[in-house]
Formats: structure tokens, C-alpha cells, sequence
């Protein structure tokens, strides 16, 4: 661009040296330059772009749904619990137990723990029970990560216990006392005894740990059929 001056009232051209046109120029370059680059840049960005968009709605069903179309399958809580309520009874773990008691009673001298000769009566108990131990599902708590492909398990510090001692599994014979006659609630009482006594048996001998290692290898097993490329965690209970 020519630039011009006023000189004694004339109309002057200015004229400038070869270094500061060639100066001038080559900042008008760069400038150019710069500008194209920027352009380049963001729209190009854009342009070769090609990784996933995934649309949110604001509903976690929507996003799910769109996730799904771009990455496949993703894995939620609510599917495993559903999958896991369907074998939810091969996760209890049951333990059959079984004997013979006796009832033997007779009528003592009062205030004192002497038998009066001729008043004892006797009852056979012949019984067979189950104890179960299982895990309430909404109990449990999963949390999925898609990312990291893996499942984490927390379960519950007290599982549910069912001690089941039927009546039709129980046989008596009696020996009956016409001086001390068998009293209607002596086999019932004897059975909760019984019933104490195994459970405190199967407590004795790991009955806890046995449900609880049946239980991880059944949920393994299952979650790894259906969804191998995930791992199960179960985490630690502690400080839980």
C-alpha cells in the first residue's frame, strides 16, 4: 500500500526502503499462514472425526440404548440380578442331618432330685432335618463397570438360615406310665432342643463358609457362561 505525505502543500509519495516492503510482506505472510492453519485445524477436527457420538436424552434408558449401538451390549446391574434371581435356589447351600433321642422322665420325691420307683416313662425320638443357608438377592450389592469389564459382589455379613425339622420326619416310640403319663408338649420341646443343638453342629463345622464358597462358585460359574469377557469380584466385607 502506497503511502504518501504533505510537503509545502504538495502531495508527496513515500517511499520506503527494500528491507522494510520485504518486512512488511513477509508479515502479512505469516499472517495468512497462521490464519489458514486455524482454520485448518478445527475444521478438520471435525472433519475426520470419526469416533462414536453418543446422543444423551437425559433418560438412563436412552443412554444405555445409544451406548449399546456404538459399543455393543452394556452390562447393567439390573440384568445381572434378574439373571441371578433365576438360579437363586442353586445358591443356597443345604446340609441334611439325622439321629435318635431319648425322653426319659419319671416323677421325683418333692424338693428333692430322687426318681420314685415305678413312674418312669420313656420316649424314642428317630428325627431328620435340613438346615439351608442362602443370600437374599436385594441383599446383595453389584456394581458393574463397563469400562474395566468386571462385576463386584459384596455380599451380606448374615446370611439367611432355615432349619427345617418336619413333623413327618420324626418317629416316636413311647413307653407310656399309667403314675406319669407322656405330656403333649415333651416331643416338641425335646425337637427344639434337637434343632439348637444341630444348628449349633453345622455352625461348629463351617456351615458360613461352606454357603458362602457354594454361592461364589455357583454366581461364577453362571456370569461367566453368560458374560465371559467380564470378572467377577467379590469384594472384602470389611470396613464395609
Amino acid at each position: 500500500m502506497r503511502e504518501y505525505a504533505i510537503v509545502n502543500g504538495q502531495k508527496v509519495r513515500v517511499k520506503k526502503s527494500f528491507l522494510h516492503r520485504a518486512g512488511r510482506a513477509v508479515l502479512g505472510v505469516l499472517a495468512a499462514v497462521g490464519a489458514f492453519a486455524i482454520i485448518f485445524m478445527v475444521a478438520g477436527s471435525k472433519l475426520f472425526d470419526t469416533s462414536p457420538k453418543v446422543k444423551n436424552s437425559g433418560s438412563r434408558e436412552a443412554i444405555i440404548e445409544e451406548e449399546e449401538k456404538f459399543h455393543g451390549i452394556i452390562l447393567t446391574n439390573e440384568t445381572l440380578v434378574a439373571e441371578l434371581n433365576s438360579i437363586s435356589e442353586l445358591m443356597t447351600y443345604s446340609q441334611v442331618y439325622a439321629g435318635q433321642a431319648s425322653i426319659v422322665d419319671s416323677v421325683q420325691l418333692p424338693y428333692t432330685d430322687f426318681d420314685i420307683w415305678g413312674t418312669q416313662h420313656t420316649i424314642d425320638v428317630m428325627y431328620s432335618g435340613t438346615i439351608k443357608v442362602g443370600y437374599e438377592l436385594k441383599d446383595i450389592k453389584i456394581v458393574v463397570n463397563n469400562q474395566k469389564k468386571e462385576i463386584y459382589i459384596t455380599l451380606p455379613k448374615n446370611p439367611i438360615v432355615d432349619n427345617n425339622l418336619p413333623q413327618e420326619n420324626v418317629t416316636c416310640y413311647q413307653d407310656n406310665n399309667i403314675f406319669n403319663p407322656i405330656r403333649a408338649n415333651e416331643v416338641n420341646a425335646r425337637l427344639a432342643e434337637i434343632k439348637d443343638e444341630q444348628l449349633q453342629n453345622a455352625v461348629n463345622n463351617g456351615i458360613f463358609k461352606k454357603a458362602e464358597t457354594h454361592m461364589k462358585e455357583i454366581v461364577i460359574e453362571t456370569l461367566a457362561r453368560l458374560h465371559s469377557d467380564y470378572k467377577v469380584v467379590f469384594l472384602d466385607q470389611i470396613g464395609k
